[in-house]
């Protein structure tokens, strides 16, 4: 039983209508016309200032930057942050200023000069910094075709006016309209939306963009509840904000967890996959068949490269073949730098090397690069395509000489335990060959190729051991001949691998990616460059002579695996020696799967660990500490929440009906005391009751005297009550809290709930 109820007290309160403590100084309402006294509370202010919208420009700024910087997906920083800085500001600041001069006697000017201003000045200003050669009508069609433009661009998009002018607009418009909402509206949230929705853009067109956006959707969480905080209609205090920050901090944490299901934040729909790049079309005449004519030119410059590593490099890639021609499926995309990493492939362990390319007398639209790279950096108002399955580089044109740039690749480094037992993958594309011709007749070459290779390959075990022993006699069976007649149809090849035994790197590398084919290995020819002949401090010169066609296998988690069938010289007896283009590391590792014991399964099923892939890169250390603290401010929110229904739950449910009544009556004091009822626990009901009518009124008038009569007659009368008025009670109770909650501001209630006070 509370000591709000007992007959007397020793603090007595003051009469009705007097104190300086009460606001008692009118008589109880007596009808629904009557105006109510507000309570202290209530009467803390009656909306925004001018001032204090004007401060509120501030976190919305804030919140339209942190928008934009979602486009650090989709463009490159450099490129981003001129485009940030005057799309946010300068229609922060028009709006301002047409604020203050259209206002008159503290009302808000019309709305449409506003909007006309800020149309003429974002023209203007795209006119004058990105489209001053192409006037203003070339504005709105590169505004129109930005966004299919960026969908078929391999990201980051190259930082060009045409694709700039896209995120211009968006954050453009948004900060006009937040700023517009800011200074003519009251709600707290409506002036962040602007900002949220334009984040939807970068969100959508920067899936699968380097770099993560969980940043940007915690900065936009906290400063959404931060802007909320300074707008709300009571002032801000030293106790607002310690009760404001953390439902700031909540909200950042729930965006954070809840980030992994937003595009460019976890496993996502690309819009990418439904639309059709525009593909460049590789030139007609086959890499593959440039071969012999590189290597007659002899010495001729094809092109010098800086780098510390010897390696090869790539040039095209042939995956498809017609019994006639190797060929290039590649579907070029343009790309502003960036190429992305092969899909389902473990990465393993990677030497990063850095090349700097400066062309002499290149043909074809293909650019050399060390393996498949992963950045490259080209002269500006160059156009550069990459296949994004090879990883291939291309141009629109063919590069002159002189035309330089820089290609960054991460080269794999290869060693027994990942390749020895390593499946092929299951790419049944890349293990078709033609076995009829143009008139649907059966191709005999097809049947002697699969005995060929089945010879080769006799007593291997694994699909790496089957290529290793594969290229090994290829090049101890045929001879190296710079002169020989050039080809590699089916017809061609069966000659080379029959009756002629002698071929340029063509003829190796064609008949390897054959044969392989027929063991069902998926292949592909690969045409590039030999490192060449170092000239001086890193820098090599490439010639006509280096050009080399090598065959590549793909193995499952590993990727393309390059094989080195061709002899890199020919002694005087004719006797084949030195692979060409294979390193020392990667010869070494080939010796020692072929030559040491080799067991009829996999070590896994002898008891001997398999290779695993490496492990996935985990969470940075750095994110634990705040996340943890994210989670402890989350569940202290929750447990503030639960702890008011949880303790009404318990009252209204008690199991003896007593206690039900008794419980109803303190609700109510907990809420009236909330409004200013003072905690001292001497009231009297009919003095609670006197209290609540006065300061309420209404609907609380009416229930309270009721109540309180109940309360007094099973507290103090020894009246036994039965369930019905039980129920009574606490219907007087609900009707009660519904008009006192109506008079109390949502930010006190919440400043009550964060106090954990407990009863």
């Amino acid at each position: 039983m509370s000591a709000t109820t007992r007959p007397a007290r020793t603090a007595p309160l003051p009469p009705q209508g007097g104190g300086p403590n009460w606001d008692w100084a009118a008589p109880a309402p007596t009808g629904p016309s009557t105006e109510r006294p507000k309570t202290p509370v209530a009467t803390r202010g009656d909306g925004l200032g001018r001032a204090r919208r004007l401060w509120s420009l501030l976190p919305v700024a804030a919140l339209l930057a942190a928008s934009g910087l979602g486009w650090h997906r989709v463009f490159g920083t450099r490129d981003l942050l001129p485009v940030l800085a005057v799309s946010v500001l300068a229609p922060i600041a028009l709006s301002a200023l047409l604020s203050g001069a259209l206002s008159r006697k503290g009302r808000t000017g019309p709305l449409w000069p506003s909007v006309v201003l800020t149309v003429a000045a974002w023209t203007g200003t795209v006119w004058l910094t990105m489209f001053k050669d192409g006037g203003p009508r070339a504005i709105w069609p590169a505004l129109l075709d930005a966004p299919h433009a960026v969908l078929t661009t391999i990201l980051p998009v190259p930082g060009e006016a045409r694709l700039l002018v896209l995120p211009h607009a968006v954050l453009w418009l948004a900060a006009f309209a937040s700023a517009e909402l800011a200074l003519r509206t009251r709600t707290p949230l409506l002036p962040a939306l602007p900002a949220v929705l334009a984040f939807g853009f970068p969100l959508v067109l920067g899936v699968d963009g380097p770099g993560s956006n969980y940043p940007v959707v915690a900065a936009l969480a906290a400063l959404t509840a931060l802007l909320a905080l300074i707008r709300s209609r009571v002032s801000p205090s030293v106790r607002g904000l310690a009760l404001g920050l953390p439902v700031v901090l909540g909200l950042t944490l729930i965006a954070s967890l809840a980030g992994t299901g937003l595009p460019g934040m976890g496993a996502a729909y690309d819009p990418r996959d439904a639309i059709t790049p525009p593909t460049v079309r590789p030139e007609s005449i086959s890499p593959l068949d440039q071969v012999a004519a590189l290597m007659r030119s002899g010495d001729a410059k094809v092109f010098t490269v800086r780098t510390a590593a010897e390696t090869n490099y790539r040039l095209a890639v042939l995956d498809a073949y017609n019994g006639t021609t190797w060929s290039s499926t590649a579907k070029l995309a343009r790309t502003g730098g960036r190429v992305p990493a092969e899909r389902g492939v473990d990465p393993g362990k990677r030497q990063e090397v850095t090349q700097r390319f400066t062309v002499q007398s290149l043909p074809g639209i293909w650019l050399p690069a060390a393996d498949r790279p992963s950045a490259v950096t080209l002269p500006d108002h160059t156009d550069l395509s990459v296949d994004p399955a090879a990883g291939v580089l291309a141009t629109d044109r063919t590069a002159p000489s002189g035309f330089s740039y820089t290609a960054v690749s991460q080269l794999p480094v290869y060693d027994v335990q990942r390749l020895q037992y390593a499946p092929a993958a299951d790419d049944p594309a890349l293990v078709e060959l033609p076995r009829t011709d143009a008139a649907d007749q059966p191709i005999p070459s097809v049947a002697s190729f699969t005995k060929i290779a089945a010879k080769a390959t006799e007593g291997s075990s694994f699909p790496y051991e089957q290529a290793v022993k594969l290229a090994d006699w290829l090049r101890a069976s045929y001879q190296f001949d710079p002169r020989a007649i050039p080809g590699h149809t089916y017809r061609g090849l069966e000659f080379f691998l029959t009756d002629g035994k002698r071929g340029t790197s063509e003829q190796f590398a064609a008949s390897f990616a054959v044969l392989a084919r027929t063991l069902g290995l998926p292949s592909r020819v690969v045409v590039g460059f030999r490192p060449g002949t170092k000239t001086g401090d890193d820098t090599w010169q490439v010639t006509g002579k280096d050009v080399l066609a090598w065959p590549e296998v793909e193995f499952k988690g590993i990727g393309w695996v390059p094989f080195y069938p061709t002899p890199g010289t020919t002694s005087q007896d004719g006797s084949s020696v030195a692979p060409a283009g294979q390193t020392k590391d990667r010869k070494t590792v080939d010796q020692q799967i072929t030559d040491q014991p080799r067991p009829s399964a996999p070590p896994k099923a002898v008891g001997t660990p398999a290779p695993t892939a490496a492990p996935a890169a985990g969470t940075p250390w750095w994110i634990y500490a705040p996340a943890g603290a994210l989670l402890l401010v989350l569940g202290y929110l929750l447990y503030a929440a639960w702890l008011p229904w949880r303790r009404r739950a318990r009252r209204r449910g008690a199991a003896d009906v007593r206690q039900r009544v008794l419980g109803a009556w303190q609700q109510i004091v907990d809420r009236l005391t909330e409004i200013g009822l003072p905690a001292t626990g001497a009231h009297t009901a009919e003095e609670v009751a006197a209290f609540g009518a006065t300061r309420v009124g209404g609907a609380a008038g009416e229930h309270l005297p009721d109540l309180a009569r109940l309360v007094n007659e099973v507290g103090y009368a020894g009246r036994t009550p039965d369930p019905a008025s039980a129920d009574a009670a606490w219907a007087h109770c609900d009707a009660i809290e519904r008009v006192v909650l109506r008079t109390i501001p949502r930010r006190d209630r919440i400043g009550r709930a964060l106090r954990l006070r407990r009863g």
